[in-house]
């Protein structure tokens, strides 16, 4: 398989600051290398990047995931897989632009979090907790516009995986929608529901497989921003990844939320590469 392997380098709007360093690990300690060895055909684009600017921050985001977008059709139009590198979630719109067809797209959302939450919603008010909830067509419509995301991707079209921190309102919103929700809890006691899921995404042309690694437990990913308990292990999501690659419609894959300021005896890369590797192991 050829892949391109996309970094942006951003935390949010900011460059190069906590997750905004995960590109650099994740080459740093060996991806292409490792990819390579796995009968891959590598090339490494360009760092995804904005000129800097007073501009507000949706703005900037818009013109960074745009830029994203116009990276991910360019490898697909020369045949390359688009391997995206965040960053955090918020590249996620980004990638689905540049897949082009948002209507016919699934979406394997692997994440701790819901990211559904809406400048309505939101505790916080932290935008990197609503990504998913702007790709089916709740909230930032502005964002999604700059990003050039032309429709959302209807909710039908998705499965949320492995969730277990989700904020009251959140969770509501999802209740009341069509996204498929697999909480790890479901997958620890049931591990065919992963099955099921991916098998109702199994009917479209093509798939987003998003993974934030804070899916996995802090045992092994401790490098994170927001962990939470209950997680995935390595090899689990490692079977998963395999999975969503075995279906043969997946379309990009996406590596989020590794944070090398926090990650300090370097296990979350580790976690991060040993998973990517499991998405192209039968390449």
């Amino acid at each position: 398989m050829n892949v391109a392997i996309i970094g942006v380098p951003y935390d949010l709007d900011q460059p190069y600051t906590g997750m905004g360093k995960a590109p650099d690990a994740l080459l740093d300690a060996g991806l292409a290398r490792r990819l390579e060895a796995l009968g891959c055909t590598t090339i490494l684009a360009e760092m995804v990047d904005i000129p800097e600017s007073d501009a507000p921050r949706v703005e900037r985001l818009g013109q960074l995931l745009a830029r994203l977008g116009y990276e991910v059709a360019r490898a697909r139009a020369a045949g390359f897989f688009p391997l995206i590198l965040g960053g955090d979630c918020m590249t996620a719109i980004g990638t689905l632009a540049g897949l082009l067809d948002p209507a016919n797209t699934g979406i394997a959302w692997f994440d701790a979090h819901g990211d559904f939450n809406t400048p309505a919603t939101t505790l916080s008010g932290y935008l990197g907790g609503m990504p998913l909830a702007c790709a089916v067509g709740r909230g930032l419509e502005d964002l999604r516009v700059h990003s050039r995301l032309a429709t959302p991707v209807p909710e039908r079209n998705v499965a949320l995986i492995g969730t277990r921190d989700l904020d009251p309102l959140e969770e509501r919103a999802l209740a009341a929608s069509s996204v498929m929700l697999v909480r790890a809890a479901e997958l620890e006691n049931d591990p065919a529901r992963l099955d099921r899921a991916l098998y109702d995404l199994g009917d479209l042309p093509q798939v987003y497989v998003h993974v934030d690694i804070d899916v996995l437990d802090p045992a092994e990913a401790p490098g994170v921003d927001f962990p939470a308990a209950g997680g995935f292990r390595v090899a689990t999501l490692s079977d998963a990844l395999r999975q969503c690659a075995g279906m043969g419609t997946m379309a990009a894959l996406a590596l989020t939320a590794v944070n090398p300021e926090k990650d300090v005896d370097g296990r979350t890369v580790q976690a991060a590469l040993a998973v990517i590797e499991a998405a192209f192991t039968d390449a």
